[in-house]
C-alpha cells in the first residue's frame, strides 16, 4: 500500500543504485608558505586536464588542514600575546597537509594562488582574533592554552580551552567561513533522527517512522539509498512540525508558518548548537579577507518578538530534479539557515554509490 502512493519519480529515485619566544612564533606563524614543487607527472599537466572529483579531494584535504592550522595558529598567537611559559602547538602536520594538497595541482592551477592566499588571510585573522580574544577576557589573565578539537562527544563546539584565572575556562570554537555560511556543532551529520529532525523540529521517533512510510520507503535504510528521497523526508518535516500553509515539498515560495512556538524553538536549537553543549564562544576567520566575525545572522534577531509574517522560506524549486536538495529559511528576507542535502563524493562519484544520502548540513549565515 506505500508503494502505490509513491510518485513515479520518487519511485525512480528509490529503485536507483544507492565523510617561547614571539618573534620566533610570529616568524613561524605568519610568514608565507612557499608555493610547492608539484608532484612529478603533474607538473606539466594543463589545469583543464585535473578532473571535477580529483580537484574536489584535494581542495577537501587543504580546507582540512586549514581548519587545523586556524586552530592551531590561534592557540600559538593566544600562547606568544599572552607570555605564557607554555610551548606553542606544532604546526608541521596542518602545513604539510596544505602543502601536500597544493602539491598535487597542475602548475598552471588558479586554485595554488587562491589556496596560499586563504592561508595568508588565516594567518593575519588569527593575531587579530588573538587580540580580540584577550580583550574579552580581561580583567582575568590566560594560565594556558587547551588544544580540544578532538574533544567533540556531545554536541561540543570547543576547538580551544582557554584557562583563566578567576573565572571558568572559556572554550573557543574557531570556524573558517564558507561563502558566508558556518555549520553548527554536529551540523554535518548523517544521523537524521536524533541529530537533526529530533533536535531541531521534536520529531520523535514513532513520528519519524511515520513520515519515511508517508514518503513511501519501508525503512531508514531504503530511504537513505538516494539523497533526494532524503530531500523529500526533510521537505515533510518542515511542512508537518511548523504546519506551513500553501507548501508544496517542490515549492516553498508562499509558504507561512502555521506553529510560531515551533519555529521559535527551532530558531533557539540552533541558536544553542552554533555554541554547542559547552557553550562556546564562536570565533569566525574568513578565508577570503582575513576578516574576524563572532556572530551570525540569527544572532542578531530577538526571537521571542518574532511574527510569523517575519518568516519565510527559499523557493526550494527543483532544478531539472523531482525535488530540491537544499532548504532555506528566512527572516526579514535574509536567509538565516540552511539544511542541505548531500551525496556521497569524492572516490565515490562516478560509481554505484553516487547518490547513496551522505550527510546533512546544517549551516547558520553571517
Amino acid at each position: 500500500m506505500i508503494r502505490s502512493r509513491v510518485s513515479g519519480e520518487l519511485r525512480h529515485i528509490s529503485n536507483s543504485s544507492r565523510p617561547t619566544i614571539l618573534v620566533l612564533l610570529w616568524l613561524v606563524c605568519s610568514s608565507n608558505l612557499a608555493p610547492p614543487q608539484a608532484r612529478p607527472g603533474l607538473q606539466s599537466t594543463p589545469a583543464s586536464a585535473l578532473s571535477k572529483t580529483e580537484f574536489e579531494i584535494i581542495e577537501g584535504v587543504f580546507h582540512d588542514g586549514l581548519g587545523t592550522y586556524a586552530e592551531v595558529c590561534l592557540a600559538n598567537e593566544l600562547i606568544a600575546m599572552a607570555h605564557l611559559k607554555q610551548p606553542p602547538f606544532d604546526l608541521s602536520r596542518s602545513k604539510a597537509k596544505m602543502l601536500d594538497a597544493i602539491g598535487r595541482l597542475p602548475a598552471s592551477h588558479a586554485s595554488r594562488s587562491v589556496f596560499q592566499k586563504e592561508i595568508s588571510n588565516i594567518e593575519t585573522a588569527t593575531r587579530q582574533g588573538a587580540v580580540e580574544i584577550l580583550n574579552q577576557i580581561k580583567p582575568a589573565s590566560m594560565t594556558r592554552v587547551r588544544h580540544t578539537a578532538k574533544e567533540y562527544a556531545d554536541a561540543k563546539a570547543g576547538d580551544l580551552r582557554l584557562e583563566l584565572t578567576g573565572r571558568a575556562d572559556m572554550p573557543i570554537s574557531v570556524k573558517t567561513d564558507k561563502s558566508g555560511k558556518v555549520a553548527v556543532s554536529e551540523g554535518q551529520t548523517p544521523d537524521i533522527g536524533a541529530k537533526w529532525a529530533e533536535r531541531y523540529f521534536q520529531v520523535t521517533p514513532e513520528d519519524l517512522d511515520r513520515m519515511i512510510a508517508e514518503t513511501g520507503f519501508a525503512s531508514m535504510i531504503e530511504l537513505k539509498s538516494h539523497y533526494l528521497n532524503v530531500a523529500r523526508l526533510v521537505a515533510l518535516v518542515l511542512i508537518q512540525k511548523l504546519k506551513l500553509t500553501e507548501a508544496q515539498p517542490t515549492d516553498f515560495s508562499k509558504a507561512r508558518v502555521g506553529d510560531l512556538e515551533a519555529a521559535k524553538y527551532l530558531f533557539r536549537r540552533l541558536r544553542h548548537f552554533k555554541h554547542g553543549n559547552d557553550n562556546s564562544r564562536v570565533i569566525i576567520f574568513d578565508r577570503a579577507t582575513g576578516q574576524v566575525k563572532w556572530e551570525s545572522l540569527l544572532d542578531e534577531i530577538d526571537i521571542e518578538r518574532l511574527t510569523v509574517a517575519r518568516i519565510s522560506f527559499l523557493p526550494s524549486r527543483p532544478r531539472g530534479h523531482p525535488i530540491a536538495s537544499e532548504f532555506g529559511i528566512k527572516i526579514d528576507g535574509r536567509t538565516v539557515v540552511s539544511f542541505q542535502i548531500k551525496h556521497k563524493r569524492g572516490r565515490s562519484r562516478g560509481t554505484a554509490r553516487q547518490y547513496e544520502f551522505s550527510d546533512i548540513t546544517t549551516r547558520l549565515r553571517i
